[in-house]
Order: C-alpha cells, then sequence, then structure tokens
C-alpha cells in the first residue's frame, strides 16, 4: 500500500507534458491562424517543442499575445478592421487620444443612432468639435474590443473613409511594434 502511495504521488508531482503538430496559416490579409490539421499538402508545420502547462508561458491565457499586420505606405502604418461588423481601414495614432470613425462608416455601423455629445477635439489641423461615441465592437485582425470611446470626423480629404486607431483602443493592451516583421503585438494588461 506504500508503494502505491509513492507512486501516485510521483505522477502526481511530475509535470504534465505534450506534444502537438500544429500548422500556422497567413491569409491573403495577413491575418495569422493556428491548426491542428494541416489545411493543405504543402502546409508547414509550426514546431512547438514540449508543451507543459506549468512552465511554458507562450500557453498561459493571462499572457497571451494578439498580432496585427499591417501596411506600410510611405511610413504610415494601415491595418484593416471592422466597426459593428463594418469594413474599415485604420491608420495607426498611437498620438491620437480616441478613435476616429470617418462619417461614412459611422452611419454604416449605426453609430449616428445613439445618443452622442459634442467634445472639442485637437487635430494636426487645429480644433474641431465632434461627436462623441462609443463603439461596441471594434475588430482589428483577429483582436476585438468592446466599448470603445472613438470621434466621428473626416480627418483626411485624401482618405475619407479612413479612420484613425488610437489610444482608446490600445490603451487596453502593452504594445510593441516589430517594423522588420510589420506587425503591431499586443498583450492584455
Amino acid at each position: 500500500m506504500f508503494r502505491l502511495w509513492i507512486v501516485c504521488l510521483l505522477l502526481c508531482a511530475s509535470p504534465l507534458s505534450a506534444q502537438a503538430k500544429l500548422y500556422k496559416v497567413v491569409d491573403k490579409f495577413g491575418n495569422i491562424t493556428f491548426t491542428d490539421t494541416a489545411p493543405s499538402i504543402d502546409a508547414k508545420e509550426h514546431k512547438l517543442g514540449l508543451i507543459n502547462a506549468v512552465d511554458n508561458p507562450a500557453f498561459n491565457m493571462d499572457k497571451l499575445t494578439m498580432l496585427i499586420p499591417y501596411l506600410d505606405e510611405q511610413g504610415t502604418m494601415l491595418v484593416r478592421g471592422a466597426i459593428n461588423g463594418v469594413s474599415v481601414r485604420f491608420i495607426v495614432d498611437t498620438g491620437a487620444s480616441m478613435v476616429a470613425v470617418p462619417e461614412s462608416v459611422a452611419k454604416a455601423a449605426g453609430l449616428y443612432k445613439l445618443e452622442s455629445k459634442t467634445v472639442s477635439v485637437q487635430t494636426a489641423n487645429g480644433k474641431i468639435n465632434a461627436p462623441q461615441v462609443v463603439i461596441k465592437s471594434l475588430t482589428v485582425a483577429k483582436v476585438e474590443a468592446s466599448n470603445i470611446k472613438a470621434t466621428i470626423q473626416t480627418f483626411s480629404k485624401d482618405k475619407p473613409n479612413y479612420g484613425l486607431l488610437g489610444m482608446s483602443f490600445f490603451n487596453r493592451y502593452k504594445m510593441s511594434i516589430d517594423h522588420d516583421k510589420k506587425e503591431i503585438r499586443l498583450e492584455k494588461k
């Protein structure tokens, strides 16, 4: 009986490990997905090595890293997103305190139906008054956030359908930018 007790104790004390095959898939928009099923014959396996539920921080959901690929257009970072399901292209602007939504997208996303107050906004072209709203659902790549403060404004005549992705979105995360890989890395705070 004592031996059985020792064996059980040793089995419980040893870390449980698992090995799995994962495949990394990048679609035409740059969205990254991992799957355990090869999506095609020429799919490349993504090597993980041993996964230890206790010691491997890469699999700790509290430290989950989310990647947002971006396009570099003459030094400007552009990302694809959606506001309440309506597609929009954003210029990443960490100097903007809030997300700015172009009027055409705001109308399509139903933001004008929401009760909004007017706020004074400092822009590169001076102060303006703009409606402030709360976006129910804002998605960028695979990152989804809710209840994001935003203003409705067209900030560029050259790009009237572009929005600004500002700090009311990014302030929920620890953020870093890898310019070589053209990725924005986000971790929940």
